[in-house]
C-alpha cells in the first residue's frame, strides 16, 4: 500500500447524527443501570467518556457536538456528581429528541399524631 492512499476512517460513510445517536443510546443503555444502583459516577463517566469521543470521532453534525461540549463545561463546574450524570443526560435526551425524565425523590412524610 503506497504512503500516498488515503486512511479509511468507518465513520466516514455513516451520517454523523445516526452515529451520535446510536452511541448515545448505548452509552444511556449502559449508564442508566449503573445510576439506578446507586453509582452516580461511574453513569457519569460513562456519559461523559461518550461525549469526549464523540467529539473526536464524528466529523458533521456541529450543534449535536457542540451541546456535548457545553455539557462537558457544565460539568466542569459542578461539583455534585449526580447533578453531572443528569447536565449529561438531558444533553443526550435533546439530542435523541426525547424529553428527560428526572425522578424525584420523596421525602419522608413526618408522622401525625
Amino acid at each position: 500500500m503506497s504512503e500516498e492512499a488515503e486512511e479509511f476512517d468507518e465513520f466516514d460513510s455513516l451520517d454523523p447524527l445516526d452515529v451520535i445517536r446510536t452511541m448515545i443510546a448505548s452509552a444511556i443503555s449502559l449508564g442508566a443501570p449503573v445510576y439506578n444502583t446507586g453509582d452516580y459516577r461511574g453513569c457519569y463517566e460513562i456519559y461523559a467518556a461518550t461525549a469526549r469521543m464523540l467529539n473526536h470521532i464524528v466529523d458533521g453534525a456541529e450543534e449535536e457536538r457542540e451541546l456535548l461540549r457545553g455539557a462537558l463545561e457544565l460539568t466542569a463546574l459542578e461539583v455534585d456528581v449526580n447533578e453531572q450524570a443528569w447536565v449529561m443526560r438531558r444533553a443526550f435526551d435533546t439530542i435523541l429528541g426525547e424529553e428527560t425524565v428526572e425522578e424525584e425523590v420523596e421525602e419522608p412524610t413526618p408522622p401525625t399524631e
